[in-house]
C-alpha cells in the first residue's frame, strides 16, 4: 500500500510539472506569434526570416503544450485507475509462465 501511494504522490508530483511546463510553452508560443507580426510588418529581409524563425519556434511550442495536456492526461487516467484499484493490486500484476 506505500509502494502504491508513493506512485500517487509522484504521479501528481509529473503531473503538477507538466502543467507548468504546457502553461509555459503557450506563453512562450504566444509570444513568438506576436513577434512574428510584429517583424512581417517591416520591409527587411533579415527581420522577415527572423519573423519566420519565431513562427517556426511558435509551432513547436503549439505542439510541446498540447504534448503535455496529453501526458497530463494519461496519468490522470492512471491516478483514476489506481483509484479504482486496477494498479497495485493482484489485478495489475501480470502473471509470468515459465
Amino acid at each position: 500500500m506505500e509502494n502504491i501511494q508513493e506512485l500517487k504522490n509522484t504521479l501528481s508530483y509529473i503531473h503538477s510539472e507538466i502543467n507548468r511546463i504546457e502553461t509555459m510553452a503557450g506563453t512562450l508560443s504566444t509570444i513568438e506569434r506576436e513577434h512574428y507580426k510584429k517583424l512581417t510588418n517591416f520591409d527587411h529581409t533579415e527581420l522577415v526570416d527572423i519573423a519566420v524563425e519565431e513562427q517556426n519556434a511558435a509551432r513547436q511550442l503549439g505542439t510541446m503544450k498540447h504534448m503535455c495536456l496529453a501526458i497530463a492526461q494519461k496519468i490522470d487516467g492512471i491516478n483514476s485507475a489506481i483509484d479504482r484499484g486496477e494498479i497495485g493490486g493482484d489485478a495489475g500484476r501480470a502473471t509470468e509462465t515459465h
